[in-house]
């Protein structure tokens, strides 16, 4: 079971489902969620566009989306919600959504004055101000998620942390839904005629045919999950380590400037062929400058780079990866760089342990 499956939150909201007693509860969850789309788009005679199946879904839930392009959208939704509808929430929710500190990209909210089968009882207002934008599809499904596994206060929405088990859930929920397999395994299989490995190229053919709507990096951690062959998906920007990261933490009695960080790999993300070959990097390794994810750091934002490396120039302690071959493919966005690491050849043979400890002892 993963650590998230671990978190008494998950458990809870697991209990709350009646999936406490089957197996992990993350899995179970995004089964039973799974399966509700499934029943409803059979009863519809089906669905042909993630567009409709959105609209379905939204439609069996009671719930409307409300989009900020500009802060005169917060005013207009004061009108309707909170001055029409006498739903007073949605007259100070412009703080949280303009929170630097702890950014905001969608709410959802029961509506206290709705009644009971009324279409919108349920709103989800989505922040599409700036760079917000860019997630504007996964946040929906995001907000569709909390809808269909989770309770909503009437007072106040919950606004957590990006790092809350419950959002990383709902972010799970969000990937496999929002990416509905009966769409997007066929996607991928016609944009992968050309090559067994997934690509960039694959991912803008896979929006281009089925979700347009989507950003590519939402869709490339989702063709990651449906591919067969072990994949990561790995995100690398300028971070500490643990320890340096503690000390920077405490005051500096004379101000000095922080160090500029090494690159790192801050977020990993195996598929479930990596995790069954033991196919991985670990969260916080520093980047080899040998890596084409370490020079696309030097490059103009939107820089793409593909190449064939070895996993074992990553190392940590003065111990490496296996020497494993893989296909490196990144692209710089802003302060980080996205890549996709796959295997090119087999498992490498593990070394042989009592062998080793024998030396050691002569």
């Amino acid at each position: 079971m993963t650590r998230l499956g671990n978190d008494p939150d998950i458990l809870g909201l697991a209990k709350k489902l009646g999936l406490a007693a089957i197996g992990d509860p993350v899995e179970a969850i995004l089964a039973q969620c799974r399966s509700r789309l499934d029943r409803w788009t059979k009863e519809a005679g089906g669905v042909r566009t993630i567009a409709e199946l959105e609209s379905l879904v939204t439609t069996k839930l009671q719930m409307v989306f409300e989009e900020i392009r500009s802060d005169a959208d917060f005013d207009r939704i004061t009108q309707i919600y909170a001055v029409g509808k006498r739903d007073f929430v949605f007259a100070t929710m412009r703080l949280k959504f303009d929170d630097q500190a702890n950014p905001t990209y969608g709410a959802l909210i029961r509506r206290k004055t709705a009644a009971p089968d009324a279409p919108d009882r349920y709103v989800a207002v989505i922040d599409c101000r700036g760079d917000k934008l860019a997630r504007r599809f996964f946040t929906r499904w995001h907000e569709i998620a909390h809808r269909l596994t989770t309770d909503v206060d009437p007072d106040e929405p919950r606004y957590r942390s990006e790092h809350d088990p419950i959002e990383q859930l709902m972010d799970r929920i969000a990937s496999h839904i929002g990416f509905y397999e009966p769409f997007l395994r066929p996607a991928i299989q016609e944009a992968s005629r050309h090559g067994p490995l997934l690509s960039f190229a694959t991912v803008q053919a896979v929006i281009a045919r089925a979700f347009p709507s989507a950003s590519f990096q939402a869709t490339l951690f989702a063709c990651v999950h449906y591919t067969a062959s072990p994949v990561l998906y790995l995100e690398a920007m300028r971070a500490y380590k643990k320890e340096t990261k503690r000390r920077l933490e405490a005051p500096s009695l004379f101000g000095d400037a922080p160090p500029l960080g090494e690159i790192r790999a801050v977020k990993v993300l195996p598929n479930e062929a990596a995790r069954r070959d033991g196919f991985f990097i670990p969260t916080n390794m520093r980047v080899p400058e040998g890596s084409v994810i370490h020079r696309l750091f030097e490059s103009e934002p939107q820089a793409d780079g593909h190449v064939q490396e070895c996993l074992s120039q990553w190392k940590s302690q003065g111990r490496a990866r296996p020497p494993w071959p893989v296909a490196v493919e990144g692209r710089r966005v802003g302060d980080r760089v996205i890549a996709v690491i796959q295997s090119l050849g087999a498992k490498p043979p593990r070394k042989d342990r009592s062998r080793r400890e024998t030396r050691l002892f002569q």
